[in-house]
C-alpha cells in the first residue's frame, strides 16, 4: 500500500489498498527556440523532451530528418543512429546463446534473434516449414514441436478445478487454465470479475472484490489562483489548475491553455503559443544499455528503451510438504524451455511457467492403456479388467470407470466412500493437497495437519497481515486494523489508515487529551497531565489545583519560580528565592544574605526596620533603627531629643535600648545621643558629686 513506481518512462502507478492508479506522465513545454535551431529530443530513457541546439550534420532516412547524435528504430530487427550526416544501421542486439552438440543457430520467420535447432529433418506444417527442435503456437495454450520431421502437438497442462458453491469458474484472459473466481459485480453498462479494475472517471477507480465494488476516489488540495487566472480541467486530469486564459488554443475540439504541451503522437509534440497551435516532432538521444540489459520498442512508444533481461520463473517441481529435504525454488530465465519428464515440456514465459502434454487420443472401453518405455502416448490391447471396472488402465485392477454406478474412483479402486485426506468429485475421490488433514476441494482444505492454521481455505504457517489466530485457524480482523489480536475495533495491534493512529487498541484519527502519539501508537501521558505530546510524554496542560513545570504536573510550582495566569510555572526575578509574579518587587522569600521588605529582596532593611528570619519588619514607632519590634529593641532613637537608654545584655555584642525625652537618674545624654552612666572620677575631681548624682546640698 501506497507504493509508488513506473512500469515505463511515461506512466506513473500508485497503489491505494488493493487499487492501482495509473497516470500519464504530464510534460512541461520546455519553451525551445525553434526559431534558433532549436529541437526537440528525447534523452535516453526519458518520456519528456528537452530542447537541444541541432548540431550541424543531421541524416536524412526514409523521409525523416535525424540530428546528429540520435537513434532509432528503422524495422523489428534494426536500430539506427545519426553521426555527423551519417545513417548507421545496425540488427537489434540480441542475449548471448550457447547452443549444445550439435546444435545449429537459426532466426526463426518473424524473429529478430537466433534460436538453436537440431541436426534432424525439418517438418512442413500447414504450408509452413520448421527446423528439428523449433517450435510454433497453435494457440495460446497450444504448441507444437518439429521432432526429427515429426511434429509432435502438446497442450497446456491443466489442474482438475472444483470450486466452492459462492464461487464461478471463469476464463482470465490471457491464461490456459480456468479459475475459481468470487462473485462478479454489476456496475452500470457491464458485469466486472473478481479482482477486475475499472475507472468510472478522471478522479474514481474501482475494483470487484468478491462481488463488492471498491472505489478509491482521488482527493484534490484546496486551489486558489491568481488574479488574471482561471481554474481548468486538463483532459484526463482529476483536478483542477490555475490557467491563464490569455492565448488559449482549441484543437481538435480541446481547449488548450498558453504555453500547454500535450502528445499529438508517439513522436509528435504540439504546443500552444498565443492561440497558435504548432507541433514539432522530437528525436531520440542515443540510448546505450548496460550490460544485462535490452533495447526494445514499446507500442505507442516514440523512442527505444532498455529493459534488464533478468526476468525469470520461479519454479517448484515435484514440491513435498513439509519434507525436511524440501524441493529447492528453480529461477528459470525469461525464454528458457526445458523438458518435464520424458514428455511434457515446459517454458518460461512473461514470468509465468507453462507445461505442456502430448495430446493422446483416449483408449476405447473394454481396452488397456499400457505404457511403451520411449513412447508418450499408450498402446491400447485388449485385456479382461478387474470385475469391479467398466475400464482399466496400467494393469486389470486399476480402474478408470466403475462398474458399479454408486461407486466412487479412488487411486483406481472402486470405493463407496473417499475417506480421510480424499474428497468426492464427482464419481471420483481426489486426494486433497499434502497440508490438509480434511478438505472439500483440491483448493481448500477444512482442516488443516498440526501445526498448521486454516485460513481462507489455504493451511499457512502464520496468520498473515489482517488476520489473528483463533485456536487453529486464522480469522479477519477488523476492517480498521492492518494487524490484530482480536475480531472488533478495539483489538487492533496496528492501523490500515496510515493517517489513524492506535488508541487502547482502536484506530482513532487523533490521539486525544491523556494521550501523546508514539511512533503510531498512543501511549498514556503522565497521570497528573491533563494532554502532553504530540511525541513525547512532557505534559502541556494540567488538571485543576495543579500547575505546569518542565512537561511536569505539580500541586505548586517549585523554589524560584511562580504560577501565571494559565496554570504555567515560571522563573521569578533573580533577587527572589521564591515569589509571586516575575517582577523584582514580587519576591516572597529571599536568599541567603538578603532581607524581604514590602515585595523587594534588600541586603540591608533601612531604617524603621529590622531583619526577622529573612524579612523587613518594622521598628516600634520611637526607634529610627532597631534590632526587634519591642520599645526596649531600638538602636537608634528616632527623635534627636531623645536618648537610647541601653540595657546591656550580658554576653552580647548588641547594644539596643529604649528611646527616652530623659535620660534615667543617674544618666546623661551623650552627643552620640545615648545615654551615657556617671564617672563617679571625674565628678568628685570637679566637686560636684551631689548635682552630679542627683543629691540634695543639705545632705552629707
Amino acid at each position: 500500500d501506497a507504493t509508488i513506481w513506473k512500469p515505463d518512462s511515461c506512466q506513473n502507478c500508485r497503489c491505494h489498498g488493493d487499487i492501482v492508479i495509473c497516470k500519464p506522465v504530464v510534460c512541461r513545454n520546455p519553451q525551445c527556440a525553434f526559431e534558433k535551431g532549436e529541437v526537440l529530443q528525447i534523452a535516453a530513457n526519458q518520456c519528456c523532451p528537452e530542447c537541444v541546439a541541432r548540431t550541424p550534420g543531421s541524416c536524412h532516412h526514409e523521409e525523416k530528418i535525424h540530428g546528429h547524435g540520435t537513434e532509432w528504430a528503422s524495422s523489428p530487427c534494426s536500430v539506427c543512429s545519426c553521426t555527423h550526416g551519417e545513417v548507421q544501421c545496425t540488427p537489434q542486439p540480441c542475449p548471448p546463446l550457447l547452443c549444445g552438440h550439435q546444435e545449429l543457430e537459426f532466426i526463426p520467420e518473424g524473429s529478430c534473434c537466433p534460436v538453436c535447432v537440431g541436426p534432424g529433418k525439418p517438418c512442413s506444417y500447414e504450408g509452413r516449414v520448421f527446423q528439428d527442435g523449433e517450435d510454433w503456437p497453435l494457440s495460446p495454450c497450444a504448441k507444437c514441436v518439429c521432432r526429427n520431421g515429426v511434429a509432435q502437438c502438446f497442450t497446456a497442462q491443466c489442474q482438475p478445478l472444483f470450486c466452492n458453491q459462492d464461487e464461478t469458474v471463469v476464463r482470465v484472459p490471457g491464461k490456459c487454465c480456468p479459475q475459481c473466481s468470487s462473485r462478479s459485480c454489476s456496475a452500470p453498462g457491464r458485469v466486472y470479475e473478481h479482482g477486475e479494475q475499472w475507472s468510472e472517471n478522471a478522479c474514481t477507480t474501482c475494483i470487484c472484490h468478491q462481488g463488492e465494488v471498491r472505489c478509491h476516489r482521488q482527493s484534490c488540495p484546496p486551489l486558489r489562483c491568481k488574479k488574471g487566472q482561471k481554474r481548468a480541467q486538463r483532459p484526463g486530469q482529476c483536478c483542477e489548475e490555475c490557467v491563464s486564459p490569455a492565448g488559449s488554443c482549441l484543437h481538435n475540439g480541446i481547449e488548450r491553455y498558453q504555453d500547454e504541451m500535450w502528445k499529438g503522437s508517439a513522436c509528435e509534440f504540439c504546443m500552444c503559443d498565443r492561440g497558435q497551435v504548432t507541433c514539432q516532432t522530437g528525436e531520440c538521444a542515443k540510448v546505450e544499455c548496460a550490460q544485462g540489459e535490452e533495447l526494445i520498442h514499446l507500442d505507442g512508444k516514440c523512442c527505444p528503451e532498455c529493459i534488464s533481461r533478468n526476468g525469470y520463473c520461479a519454479y517448484e517441481e515435484n514440491a513435498e510438504f513439509m519434507s525436511s529435504n524440501a524441493s529447492e525454488v528453480k529461477h528459470i530465465p525469461e525464454g528458457e524451455k526445458w523438458a518435464d519428464g520424458p514428455c511434457n515440456v515446459c517454458e518460461c514465459r512473461r514470468a509465468q511457467v507453462t507445461c505442456y502434454e502430448p495430446s493422446c487420443p483416449p483408449c476405447p472401453v473394454a481396452t488397456l492403456a499400457q505404457v511403451v518405455k520411449g513412447r508418450c502416448c499408450p498402446d491400447c490391447t485388449s485385456v479382461h479388467c478387474h470385475p469391479d471396472c467398466l475400464t482399466c488402465s496400467q494393469s486389470p485392477d486399476h480402474c478408470d470407470l466403475c462398474r458399479d454406478p454408486t461407486k466412487m474412483l479412488r487411486n483406481g479402486r472402486c470405493v463407496h466412500s473417499c475417506g480421510l485426506g480424499f474428497y468426492q468429485a464427482g464419481a471420483l475421490c481426489l486426494a486433497c493437497q499434502p497440508q490438509c488433514s480434511t478438505c472439500t476441494s483440491g483448493l481448500e482444505c477444512s482442516s488443516c495437519q498440526p501445526p498448521l492454521l486454516m485460513q481462507h481455505g489455504q493451511c499457512v504457517s502464520t496468520c498473515g497481515d489482517g488476520f489473528y489466530q483463533d485456536r487453529h485457524s486464522c480469522a479477519a480482523c477488523h476492517e480498521s486494523c492492518a494487524a490484530c489480536w482480536g475480531p472488533t475495533e478495539k483489538h487492533c495491534l496496528a492501523c490500515r489508515d496510515p493517517f489513524q493512529v492506535l488508541r487502547e487498541g482502536g484506530c482513532k484519527s487523533s490521539c486525544g487529551d491523556g494521550f501523546y502519539n508514539k511512533q503510531g501508537t498512543c501511549s498514556a501521558c503522565d497521570q497528573s497531565c491533563k494532554s502532553c505530546g504530540p511525541s513525547s510524554p512532557r505534559c502541556l496542560t494540567c488538571t485543576e489545583k495543579t500547575v505546569l513545570h518542565d512537561g511536569k504536573c505539580l500541586s505548586e510550582c517549585a523554589g524560584g519560580y511562580y504560577a501565571d495566569a494559565t496554570g504555567k510555572c515560571k522563573v521569578c526575578h533573580n533577587s527572589c528565592a521564591s515569589c509571586s509574579g516575575p517582577t523584582a518587587s514580587h519576591c516572597t522569600a529571599c536568599s541567603h544574605h538578603r532581607a524581604l521588605r514590602q515585595g523587594h529582596c534588600v541586603r540591608d532593611c533601612g531604617k524603621g526596620f529590622y531583619a526577622d528570619h529573612g524579612v523587613c519588619k518594622a521598628c516600634y514607632s520611637s526607634c529610627l533603627t532597631c534590632v526587634g519590634p519591642e520599645p526596649s529593641h531600638c538602636t537608634q532613637c528616632k527623635k534627636p531629643e531623645e536618648g537610647l537608654q541601653v540595657k546591656q545584655v550580658p554576653g552580647a555584642n548588641l547594644t539596643s535600648g529604649e528611646c527616652l525625652s530623659q535620660c534615667r537618674a543617674q544618666f546623661y545624654l551623650e552627643n552620640t545621643g545615648l545615654c551615657e552612666g556617671q564617672n563617679l572620677v571625674f565628678c568628685q575631681n570637679l566637686e560636684v558629686i551631689p548635682a552630679c548624682l542627683g543629691i540634695s546640698s543639705t545632705e552629707d
